[in-house]
This record gives structure tokens, C-alpha cells and sequence, in this order.
């Protein structure tokens, strides 16, 4: 079918699972805010479901249209008119780039021989600067959008391919996750800390000293776009990273390269503060003035062998619930995911509590105070909804206060 929406010329097509044309016409209409901010004004976009060919879809992409799954449309996040998304799906980005990853790291720090930085709490962007046009990419290659930041980057004399963080910084100038998704991309500044590209050149082989060397020479720090500043003293930075309660600090080994899309012991990450991603799993029904509302959310993390549980959280407001319910609704299936690995007790938890089961498709961020002796979080807080995040990625991270060096 085809349907107007908000100017959209958005066509469906394909059987949804367990829809009849008349609930999924007006699953569509209720989604129109949602597949609104999944696309740029004028885009048109194929929305598809679960037993549509390759025939349908490659013809769509030859004439330009955007194609999106169902459950991605309504993954989207409506926003104010004047802001546009946070994440444009469809937007061109030029080749995907996987940016470097750190890895968790326990114990004392590693001392000499190391850079260390401030951990920034945002979305990961590679920008792509390039003949005066710049592109921002998320980690997992969706087209961000934030176009302050964009007007600023345009103004780079070099042609450059940057690494960092997009952060928001709230009134103690700690970075916020929450304020970040809520921002809608007012106020966002652009922190960046790696170079890849300069000039035409590749520079990932480069050491990590040159690199930043030669990001200096680049980037002069802006209103929105900013450098993010390099130490060498580890523990005076922990100790002010604490003070400040900031999640933490990033240690960046000396003559190290870049290593696109790997997570090694080259840049390890200290945290102070239990936050993380978790993949929403199910839900429970809220109780007494809560009816017909989330309960709490059922959260769960990868390992080896598939998905473990790691426990509930509530969403932040009512708001915010009512988003998560609707993308939820679609995301419902009979029985838990077949990934999920569930004991006897959890089953029978479950049951009791009446948890909805959910396709693993919706991931959130959720600060909490530690973790459990047997694997749950404790004082969970939720913080927002990740769509720069695939449910794949998501595995437990530690959480521990770092210990000076020995």
C-alpha cells in the first residue's frame, strides 16, 4: 500500500507478520512521527516486511528509494521540526568505517609509555570532511545529523577523515548521555581525538603521537568542535575524573596505529561509573496507576554461547515509556528469544511477573551501581535508547574502581 505521511510518499509492501491490511494501515498512520524521523524530508521510502523478495527491493534501490525493515522505521525517534533526527537512515555516508574500539581493562593502570584521555559519554562520529562537504557517521555506519556541528567541520582548510565523540555537556560540564538523546541536537559539541585520513593520505598507520600531532594541525578548537585534550599523568586524570564524576578515562598506548573497527590492548577504558548498553528482551505490565504502561524493562547481555539475562529497569519518564511501549509492540513474540538462555527459575519468574517477550532489536543505555554476584545489575537507572548500537555488540563490561598503580 501507499500512504502519505507527513509528505513522505511511504510505500509498504510485503506481508507483516500477524497484521491484517487493516491493523497494519493503522499501525502506519500511529507510526507516522516514527518512519518521519527515520528519513530526510522528501525521501522515498519502501518500508518492508517479514516475505518481501530481492526482486521488490533491488528494483526500489535502483530508483533511489530508502529501504527499511518495519521494525527500523519505528526504531526512529520523532523530533522537533526545526532539529530534524538525531540518526538519518538513508543518508549517504561514503564507505562505512568500523572506529577503533576500547577495550575494558581491571586492575591498576598500565603507567608509562601510555596517553590518557577523558571517556566521553555520547555517540561515537566519524566525520568525513571532504571538498567542503562533511558527512558524520555513527560506529555501527548510521548518518548522524547534527548540523551546527556540520557548519562548523565545513570551515576545515584540509580535507580529513576525524575520529570522536558527540557529546553533551550539562551544568557540572560532565558529558550526558540523557542529555544527549533529549537534546535533539541543540547544544552538541563535537570532541575529537583521532585522525585517519589527511589530505588523501592514510594515515591510520601512523603513531598514535604523529596522528595527534597532525590533528592539531587540523582542527583549532571551536565552539562545537574540539579536541579532546591528552595526558600523561594517568592517575591525576583518574583522580580528576572521580572528583568530577565523570564515567571515566581512556588510556591510548604510545606508537600505537589505528586499528579500524578492532577492539585490542592498544586503548583500554577505565571506568568509574556502571554504565553500559543492554538489550531489551521483554517487558513487564506496570502495576496499580501505572496500567497499561511499562513495568520495567527486561534487559539482557551477549556471550559466547548467546544471551544472558542481566535484570530490570523502569524507563525515565512517561514519555519516554509511551516511545519505548510503541516500538515494542512491534518488536512482540509468544515465546522468549530463542537466544536467550533461561533457567528453570527465570522461566518461572517470568511467568509470574507476565513478562512480554520481544525480538532482540531495541538496545538502551542504563547506568546502575554494580553488578550482582549472580549477574544482575543493582540500582539500575535508565538512561536512553541507543540507536547507534547493533543488540549484537552488546556484551557485559566490567565495572570496578580503578586502583592506582602498584
Amino acid at each position: 500500500m501507499s500512504r502519505n505521511v507527513n509528505g513522505l510518499n511511504v510505500v509498504v509492501t510485503g506481508k507483516i507478520d500477524g497484521e491484517t491490511r487493516q491493523s497494519a494501515e493503522a499501525k502506519l498512520r500511529a507510526a507516522g512521527a516514527h518512519v518521519q524521523a527515520a528519513v530526510t524530508a522528501g525521501t522515498h521510502l519502501l518500508v518492508t516486511g517479514a516475505a518481501v523478495g530481492a526482486t521488490k527491493t533491488n528494483a526500489a534501490a535502483r530508483v533511489g528509494a530508502v529501504v527499511v525493515s518495519w521494525s527500523e522505521a519505528m526504531l526512529g525517534r520523532p523530533a522537533p521540526a526545526d532539529e530534524g533526527p538525531l540518526v538519518q537512515k538513508g543518508a549517504k555516508v561514503g564507505r562505512q568505517i568500523g572506529p577503533m574500539l576500547a577495550l575494558a581493562h581491571e586492575g591498576p593502570l598500565p603507567g608509562a609509555g601510555w596517553l590518557y584521555e577523558i571517556k566521553w559519554d555520547g555517540y561515537r562520529c566519524v566525520a568525513r570532511c571532504e571538498g567542503g562537504t562533511v558527512s558524520l557517521q555513527s560506529r555501527n555506519g548510521l548518518a548522524l545529523n547534527f548540523p551546527a556541528v556540520v557548519e562548523e567541520l565545513e570551515e576545515l582548510e584540509t580535507d580529513c577523515l576525524l575520529d570522536g565523540e558527540m557529546i553533551m555537556v550539562d551544568a557540572q560540564g560532565r558529558s550526558s548521555f540523557h542529555g544527549l538523546t533529549n537534546a535533539r541536537g541543540s547544544g552538541v559539541v563535537y570532541v575529537v581525538f583521532d585522525v585517519l585520513e589527511a589530505q588523501g593520505m592514510d594515515v591510520r598507520g601512523f603513531p598514535l603521537e604523529a596522528r595527534q600531532e597532525l590533528l592539531h594541525d587540523l582542527v583549532a578548537d571551536g565552539r562545537l568542535v574540539q579536541i579532546s585534550p591528552a595526558f600523561e599523568d594517568g592517575e591525576a586524570l583518574l583522580t580528576h575524573a572521580r572528583e568530577n564524576e565523570l564515567e571515566g578515562i581512556v588510556a591510548k598506548r604510545k606508537g600505537s596505529t589505528y586499528q579500524e573497527g578492532r577492539r585490542g590492548p592498544a586503548w583500554l577504558k577505565i571506568k568509574l561509573r556502571c554504565e553500559q548498553e543492554f538489550v531489551v528482551v521483554g517487558w513487564t505490565p506496570g502495576k496499580n496507576g501505572r496500567v497499561g504502561r511499562i513495568g520495567a524493562l527486561v534487559l539482557a547481555v551477549n556471550d559466547d554461547d548467546g544471551m544472558i539475562l542481566a535484570g530490570r529497569c523502569g524507563t525515565s519518564t512517561d514519555v519516554e515509556s509511551a516511545l519505548v511501549l510503541g516500538l515494542l509492540r512491534d518488536l512482540e513474540t509468544e515465546v522468549a528469544p530463542s537466544a536467550l538462555r533461561l533457567t528453570a527459575e527465570e522461566r518461572k519468574e517470568c511467568r509470574r511477573d507476565g513478562v512480554t517477550w520481544v525480538r532482540p532489536a531495541l538496545v538502551v543505555q542504563v547506568e546502575f551501581q554494580r553488578w550482582t554476584d549472580d549477574g544482575r545489575l543493582w540500582h539500575p537507572s535508565y538512561k536512553g535508547r541507543r540507536v547507534d548500537k547493533q543488540p549484537a555488540d552488546v556484551r557485559r563490561e566490567p565495572c570496578h574502581e580503578a586502583r592506582a598503580a602498584a
